[in-house]
């Protein structure tokens, strides 16, 4: 499995799942990088990830997530920050701890599921 950068014909495979991983020339999951803030605070970048539901539990988010680290820091960014990572989580918050992640704090209420209800959000940081 290699991370590759997106190119134009991805596109269709992307909006399916929703920069991307390819494993026997199948796209299984991507990440969005972009800045978190302008101005001020352009020096903080911000991330997404998806993985195909099908593909989880192979590591792939554990790679999307190194490798944004790595472009991150090539892009100039000092740090990748997580707004919003559910408590629930648990897989995605134990990922980012070990690999050095920093929990900011807790906000109640701060994420809103698809039945309606609220759950608490989990915002990280990692130094570049």
């Amino acid at each position: 499995m290699t991370v590759k950068q997106y190119e134009e014909n991805d596109l269709q495979a992307m909006i399916t799942i929703w920069n991307d991983v390819v494993e026997d020339g199948q796209i299984v999951g991507l990440y969005i990088l972009h800045p978190n803030n302008v101005g001020r605070c352009g020096h903080l970048c911000n991330a997404s990830y998806a993985v195909d539901a099908w593909k989880r539990g192979l590591h792939i988010g554990e790679k999307l997530v190194k490798d944004c680290l790595v472009q991150a820091k090539r892009i100039g960014f000092q740090v990748l920050q997580f707004n919003a990572v559910a408590e629930s989580n648990i897989h995605a918050r134990h990922l980012y701890e070990r690999l050095g992640f920093v929990q900011l704090g807790t906000i109640l209420k701060g994420f809103r599921m698809k039945d309606g209800t609220y759950e608490n959000i989990c915002p990280y940081y990692h130094e570049l």
